[in-house]
């Protein structure tokens, strides 16, 4: 086969069509909130985008809550039974019906906690127009589409409510006196990719309709709970910084940091499509060959994280000028913050080899949430003492970086180990 034939078969195969179609899907969910910040950032108060900044992390809680790890558990277990129509529609109505009882629950943690908090009080109708968003991930089945490598068919449907909201909010979102607006097109543009993407899911599976028992969902909230207990805790060490700033230094502070690291994320979401790609296929693949994965991951695994490398470094160079572009001259206090996360993409994409694409895909589930809850008490003990001794902002950002580092460190390590335990008697033919 020629160079130019391997070419032509792996953008054909269907691993290619999906993280392509993922990266789209990805890109659209942080590119549109991109090319909205310099309009917001100038229309807005500092104070009043920090509040919606403030809103959209602590809703991300609840998007945790209610996403419970189905995005890789549901993907793993729709992968594996793809041949069997009848068991993906029981598995996919099962999760839906389990995510509905989560957000719910999370709903009544959220107007509890809102009210009970008298920092949080004012704000309570901005907090729940947040919570449109962790709505929206209930009704979106991306973890059926990943598991059924389906991704391409939800690409018009995304972009269609991410431009409707981007209209919406040039149109409508003209003065400070705005920001509800601003932050309910927003997260209601999830909740309309959510009832699209649930209008598609008869589409695609054969049995359209099995009714899900509790006992069904129950086992996939069992199932998903040791991934659950790592997504908190990744939650927690991603978002809990900004809750800290809201507390001691209040919305300015978190506008600083969230203009920095809103381009840092939309860098780092390019990870989850190529993941959410290989996930199905090197689970499918370790299935058959456990040393066949593995060989693929040390094959591909470090080229694929190359780009990363490439925007990581676009970032820490081009920081002056992307904050000049994206936040505006009162913004200038996000530069160093900028430029202290910038690695941040290239270290998460590394990372994700030895995590989720081996530890995962290979039943370690227990290991690497115990590397998870390490990475959230060195969080806490570098974020308490730093954010008292320096800018606020900066100690967050340092506190990140650490605890990425860190992350790499130990999947790195444990993949080493036990990737040569696995292929140490396989002999090539």
């Amino acid at each position: 086969m020629t160079s130019f034939a391997r070419v032509r078969y792996l953008l054909g195969h269907r691993v290619a069509k999906n993280a392509t179609a993922g990266f789209i899907v990805q890109i659209s969910a942080f590119v549109a909130p991109l090319l909205v910040v310099p309009y917001l950032s100038r229309v807005l108060s500092t104070e009043h985008y920090g509040l919606i900044a403030f809103s959209t992390t602590f809703n991300f809680y609840f998007i945790t809550l209610v996403e419970y790890g189905f995005n890789l558990t549901a993907t793993r277990r729709i992968a594996v039974h793809s041949d069997n129509p009848e068991m993906v529609a029981r598995i996919t109505w099962s999760v839906y019906a389990a995510k509905a009882l989560l957000t719910l629950i999370g709903f009544v943690i959220l107007v509890t906690a809102s009210l009970s908090v008298p920092k949080f009080r004012p704000h309570v109708p901005l907090l729940c127009i947040g919570y449109l968003a962790v709505l929206g991930d209930l009704l979106f089945p991306i973890w059926l589409f990943q598991g059924l490598q389906k991704m391409q068919k939800l690409i018009w449907r995304d972009l269609t409510s991410k431009l409707l909201s981007l209209t919406l909010i040039f149109l409508f979102v003209r003065t400070d006196r705005d920001y509800l607006l601003a932050a309910g097109f927003q997260a209601g543009a999830t909740v309309i990719a959510g009832l699209i993407g649930l209008g598609t899911v008869p589409l695609v599976l054969q049995h359209r309709w099995v009714p899900p028992s509790w006992e069904e969902a129950r086992m996939a909230l069992r199932e998903g709970w040791p991934v659950f207990l790592s997504m908190v805790s990744f939650t927690i060490t991603s978002t809990t910084g900004v809750l800290f700033l809201e507390l001691k230094g209040g919305p300015q502070d978190v506008a600083h940091f969230v203009v920095a690291y809103r381009l840092v994320v939309a860098l780092r979401g390019l990870v989850d499509p190529l993941k959410a790609a290989l996930y199905p296929h090197i689970s499918r693949m370790a299935a058959r060959s456990k040393t066949q994965a593995i060989r693929f991951l040390d094959k591909y695994g470090l080229v694929l994280t190359l780009p990363f490398l490439f925007g990581s470094l676009s970032l820490l160079f081009a920081a002056p000028w992307m904050i000049r572009i994206f936040g505006g001259p009162k913004y200038s206090a996000s530069i160093p913050v900028l430029q202290v996360l910038a690695l941040s993409p290239f270290l998460l994409a590394c990372q994700q080899n030895y995590s989720t694409l081996f530890m995962l895909t290979f039943g370690y589930e227990k290991r690497w949430s115990r590397f998870v809850l390490q990475s959230t008490l060195l969080h806490f003990a570098l974020l308490i003492p730093s954010i008292f001794s320096m800018q606020p902002p900066l100690a967050v950002a340092f506190t990140m970086m650490f605890v990425d580092a860190f992350m790499l460190t130990r999947t790195y390590l444990f993949y080493r180990r036990h990737s040569r335990l696995l292929t140490a008697d396989f002999v090539p033919v």
